[in-house]
Parts: C-alpha cells; structure tokens; sequence
C-alpha cells in the first residue's frame, strides 16, 4: 500500500493516463496526416513504435524527477515541506481533461462527420480512348462501363456509379482526389487502343491512399476477344482486392451479354445517348438499343437499355405515361426471360410497377434488384421514388435516395431526386442549395433549372426569377413539353396571358397527345377561354385520363350551374368510390385532396355529416405536410375551412398561406375555385388578391425590363 501511495503522490498514475491519452490523439492525427500527405504505410508502424518505447520512459521520469518553481529536479533531492507534487497533480489533472475532451471530439468527428471509404470499394474510371478517333469514345467508354457493371455483381465489393466515376473523364485530377470524392480505397483506370481488327487494353489499379499500383497488365489481341479481357480484368480485381465471392458471384462475374459484337457495339451507343438526358438523345438512344435487339434477339441487357430509356422518355415529360408503359413493360419482361439473374432489368420492372400502380409488385421487383446487385443506383433511386410517389413515405424516400447518392455522388438524376425530396418535406433551402450543386457539377443539366424554377414560383414568391431560370431549362432541351408547360402557367400567374398561352400552346404542340398536353389545355381555358371552350377542354382531358381531377373539378361546376348535381356525383362516385360511399373512409397523404372534393360534392347533395367527416379527415391528413412546393398543400386547409363554414378561420388561414409565399396558380385558385364560393364577396379576401396582383404586376414590370436589356426574349418565338 505504501508503494502505491507513493505512486500516487509522485503523479506515476496521472502521467500514465496523461501519456495514454496523448498518444491516442497523436496515432488519429498521424491517421489523418497519412490520407492527406500521401506518407508510407510504414510510417504508421514507427509512429506507434516510438509511442510504445517512449511510455516507460514517462513512468520512470515521474518516479525519479519532480517539477518545482526552480525548475526540474530529482525527487531526492527536493525538501518535502516544499514538494509541490499536489499542484503537478491537478495541473496535470486538468490537462488529462483538457485532452479527453479533445479526444471526445475527434472521436464523434471521425465517427459521424468523417465517411471513411470501405476497404473494399473502387470506382472505375473512363478508361481513354487511344485510337486517335473521336467517334470511337463510346467504345472506351464502355469498356469501362461493362467493367464497373461486373464489378458491381460483388456483394462484397463497393463500387462507385457509372455517372460519379465518368464525371472525371478527361480532368487532370490526382488519384487520391477522385477517390476522396468518389468515397472508395481503390481507383481502376486505363486506356484502349483500337487498330483495324487489334484492340489493346492497358488497365492498372491503384492504392488511392498511396498512388502505388496494387495490380497492372497490357493486353494486346484481336476484337474478337474482348469478352474474354474483360473477365480477366475483373477477375484480377477481385483478386487484387481480395474479395470473396458468394454464390454464383463468380459465375456472374464472367457472364457475356452478347456474343454478338455488332450488337455490343450499339448497346454501348444507345448507353452513351441514354446518358445525355435530353429528350432528342434519349430518342436516338431507343434507335441504338432497338438496333442492339435486331442484331441478337437474346440480348437481355440492351432490352433493359430499351425499357429504361423509355421511362425516361416519361420521366422528363416527352412520352405520355400510357404509352411508357405500353412500351417499357414488354421490354424489361422479355429481359427476364431471357436472363433473371439481371439485377437491372428487376430494377427496371420496379419502375414498370410503379407506372401501373402496383406498388408491393414494385417493392418485391427493387428488393430483388438489390439483392442480385448490391451496388445498383438506380435500384435505391427507383425504390425511393416508390417511396414518395407511391406510399407518401417522404423520408424513407429520401432515406433510400442518399442511399443512391452514396454509390453515385456525382449523378445529376441521383441528386436531383434528393433535392426532390427536400423540396417535398420541406427543406425548402437544402432544395435550392441542392439545385446549385447539380448546376456546379453538369451546368448543362435541365431539369436543374426547372425545380429552381419552381422554388421561386411556389415557394419564394418570385415568380420572376422563375421565369428567368424556366427559360435557360427551355434553352437547354427545347423539346420537352414541360418546360414550355410550366413556363406558360408562370407567365399566367405573372398576368401576362400572350406568353402564358404561346408557352402553353407550345407544349401541346410538342405533345399533342398526351394527358399533361390535353390539362395544359383546360388550365389554359380556364384563364382566356369561355365556359363552353373549358368545358369541351375538360371532356377532352378525361376521354384520355378517366379519373383526373381538374377535369372533375370544372365539369362538376358546370353541373353546379346547370343544376345536375347527381350528375357531378356519378362522376366522383366512379372516381373514388371509396370516399364517395365508404362507411368510414380513410383519408391519407395519397387522397386528401380528392376528399375535399368529394365533400363538396356530397355537401351539395345534402349529405352534411358525411362531408365533414372527410374534410375533418382531411384537415388531419395535411398537418405534417408543408404548405408550399409542389407537394404542399397550398390553400387547401382555406378551403376546408371554407368548406366547414369558419369563414373567420378561413379568411386568416388564407392571410396566413399568402404571407408565407403561396402564390402557386393563385389566380385560378383564388378566382373560379368553387371550394372558396363562401369568400368571394368578402372585403379582406378581396383585399388579399387584389395585393397579390399588385405584387405580380411589379414582378412582370421586372420581367419586361429583362426583355429590354436583351436577357429575354421579349416576343416568344416559335421553337421549330
């Protein structure tokens, strides 16, 4: 007991904890160094050496020396009425605190700040093109393309997207820049030489944190053989990085989508074109894959490529939502029987299911794309959008679509959906901030604009800026009828009826048959049409979309005026049967706005009690909802009030809604929105819209001194 009271006393134990703590923080620091300094993997080794060797030597200074106000001195040799080893004791105490608190903090730093890369992942970079012919970049790029697909396969292997990895084609950038980036350990890149019926392949994998090649090899043989150097270079890899194979991984691995190498060759073009996002690449890309097909019948993966393109064709408004279906659905099946071992063709089933409402169908289909390809992004992005659309389960869409981001940071598709996200929870700013990252990392990028566009439209309140940045997403992709679409509603709403119904009138002519061309169309009669030509609009729109409420809207308002409400009432009671004669209907995020419908309709049919249990129901439903963006719900909790005869309440709420940004169609809504009849008349309602015209006639004013000075065109012009 006596040797340990002079331990005590002599501050032996406070410096071994001292000690301890120090060198912890010194090994996270020289960790960190190591990555950032490209040091030797040695170096980690002799830092913790030199630690090991030095703590005994610390023990022994504190058994033999003591710090007094003289200076350092042996322990026998200071008077013990004079010792100050209790000040040592807390100085050192206080010091010990001082580095557990600093240890704390780079702990949690590095635990949930610092995304420390796996130890087995890799990203695939474009390998370059050698042949000194420009025309024959996609074949370079598919290369790499088909590598990263059979890596992908590995369950144990994480492998960066396709899109991250081909953002760096072509840019100077280090290595370990890309690596940190792209969040892997290890990078794969290389070149291709193409000379008449010879192909060279150089391909050399690299330790990001040290530069160093972990494995390199040339191959140099005929065309025909590259399948064959396409499985040695992933089988390699997999070796390399010492990964186990599961399963029939390996079978997988060394699979051959085509032998067919005519085939091969317009697969890897329609992959190129499909890439490009624009409407009239994505139309080129259906040719390259449909050419695929009619060279071999078997090959699985170009009939994903098919069905993909046409969903994206739906997905960025240029292929109506039927004829996605009509198309996509007999794709990705024939893909399945041909191969059901295709994670991507599941993934693309997913989507099909999606479109036909089938939401558990969807679900079963990207769970199993997952399951045969762990690292498939856009399996995370179809399931999150399944998700959002489908379940009205926000966050775990956007849970899943980090999830996306994670494997492929640098897609402009994966982010834009996360900024979908945030704009629909209502991160309104996390939105914004999002959009200029995706301008940052592809300026050319449409649909970036357009939900910039958006912000400003149904959140910020202005609604000149979204003209401003409609236009350049028009620029960019002149042929998608939804930038035209919703450019013509912000003009509407500015109160510039020439340019709202050029815009409008443009998109059905870029359109002509599609369900989105045939709405344009009522929405634009309900501001510059007579009641027989909105009418005729909305008996248009349902002949080709059955149940769409903006055509019930207008056409049960017409029934209203004419006195046939029982007529209006068929028409929802086909619609929703559920709502309309439901004992107790549920009213959830997917159909709160069809019960206010409905209960106006029951309410002009004289079933009171049943209209405000659902708009009760209803009023429930939208409260963890946002008020603003395209999936808020604007003003519909002023016409539930409305609609309940809390004209008091209403009329607040509705000052409330305008003053936090509402401005989303808001003439229309505010003008011929039936719901809001009880309104009307009133002073401060009217007082309210006549501010927001105020508000939209100065916007416009800006919007005409843009005209002027050139940044717009001031008489729109025909886009053929």
């Amino acid at each position: 007991m006596r040797l340990v009271s002079e331990l005590r006393r002599r501050n032996v134990f406070r410096m071994a904890v001292l000690y301890l703590v120090a060198a912890w923080l010194i090994m996270q620091v020289a960790e960190v160094l190591m990555t950032v300094v490209g040091l030797p993997a040695w170096a980690g080794g002799a830092i913790f050496a030199v630690l090991v060797v030095g703590f005994p030597i610390a023990l022994i200074f504190s058994w033999f020396y003591e710090i007094t106000p003289e200076g350092i001195s042996l322990e026998t040799d200071v008077d013990s009425a004079k010792s100050i080893t209790h000040v040592t004791g807390r100085r050192l105490d206080f010091i010990v605190i001082s580095l557990l608190c600093a240890a704390v903090i780079l702990f949690a730093y590095d635990k949930w700040w610092i995304s420390e890369p796996p130890e087995k992942s890799i990203a695939v970079l474009p390998f370059v093109n050698m042949s000194g012919d420009l025309a024959q970049e996609y074949f370079s790029d598919g290369m790499s393309e088909e590598l990263l697909h059979r890596l992908a396969q590995v369950s144990e292997l994480h492998v960066a997207a396709r899109t991250s990895s081909f953002h760096f084609k072509n840019k100077n950038i280090a290595v370990a820049d890309v690596a940190a980036q792209l969040g892997v350990r290890s990078v794969l890149e290389g070149s291709v030489r193409q000379a008449g019926n010879t192909i060279r392949v150089t391909a050399q994998l690299i330790n990001a944190r040290d530069g160093f090649h972990i494995w390199s090899k040339t191959y140099e043989r005929e065309f025909d053989d590259i399948f064959v150097i396409q499985d040695e270079i992933a089988t390699q890899v997999v070796d390399a990085l010492k990964v186990t194979l599961l399963g029939d991984e390996l079978a997988r691995l060394n699979r051959h989508p085509t032998a067919n190498l005519a085939a091969y060759d317009a697969y890897l073009l329609g992959r190129q074109k499909m890439a490009r996002r624009t409407s009239t690449a994505l139309q080129e890309a259906v040719g390259h894959f449909s050419e695929a097909i009619r060279l071999d019948s078997q090959y699985g993966l170009a009939y994903v490529g098919l069905a993909d393109t046409y969903s994206l064709l739906g997905r960025y408004g240029a292929l109506d939502g039927r004829d996605v279906l009509a198309k996509a659905g007999p794709a990705v099946e024939r893909a399945l029987e041909l191969d059901d071992q295709l994670g991507e063709a599941y993934a693309s089933l997913g989507t099909v299911r999606l479109g036909q409402q089938d939401f558990p169908g969807a679900e079963q289909a990207y769970k199993r794309a997952l399951e045969l390809n762990p690292n498939y992004a856009p399996a995370y992005h179809g399931y999150g959008l399944l998700m959002r659309w489908g379940y009205a389960r926000k966050e775990e869409a956007l849970e899943l679509h980090q999830m996306a981001l994670e494997l492929d940071p640098l897609s402009t598709p994966i982010n834009m959906v996360v900024v979908e996200d945030y704009h629909e929870t209502g991160r309104f700013e996390d939105a914004l901030v999002g959009c200029q990252r995706i301008i940052e990392i592809d300026p050319d990028y449409p649909r970036a604009y357009t939900i910039m566009a958006d912000l400003y439209w149904e959140v910020f309140a202005q609604l000149d800026e979204g003209v401003r940045w409609l236009h350049k997403a028009v620029e960019l992709d002149p042929g998608n009828p939804d930038h035209a679409r919703w450019l013509g509603m912000v003009y509407l709403d500015l109160g510039d009826p020439v340019a709202g119904e050029f815009w409008m009138r443009e998109a059905m002519r870029l359109a002509p048959t599609q369900s989105d061309s045939k709405w344009a169309a009522v929405h634009l009669a309900r501001y510059t049409g007579s009641p027989e030509e909105i009418i005729a609009a909305a008996k248009a729109l349902l002949a080709v979309s059955p149940n769409d409420w903006l055509a019930l809207s207008v056409l049960r308002d017409a029934d209203y005026q004419a006195g046939r409400s029982d007529a209006a009432l068929r028409r929802y009671r086909a619609a929703k049967p559920d709502l309309v004669d439901g004992e107790d209907p549920e009213v959830n995020a997917t159909n709160w706005g069809w019960a206010i419908e409905v209960a106006n309709i029951l309410d002009e049919v004289g079933e009171r009690e049943r209209a405000e249990n659902l708009l009760n129901k209803a009023l429930l439903a939208i409260g963890s909802r946002p008020r603003l963006g395209y999936s808020g719900f604007g003003i519909s909790d002023v016409e539930i009030y409305a609609l309940l005869g809390d004209k008091e309440k209403a009329l607040n709420t509705f000052a409330t809604a305008v003053e936090e940004g509402w401005r989303s169609s808001w003439w229309i809504n505010t003008e011929t929105n039936d719901n809001l009849a009880s309104l009307h008349d009133d002073p401060r309602y009217q007082a309210i819209v006549a501010d927001i015209q105020s508000q939209m006639a100065k916007q416009l004013a800006r919007v005409r001194e843009w005209e002027a000075n050139g940044e717009l065109a001031s008489i729109p012009k025909s886009l053929d």
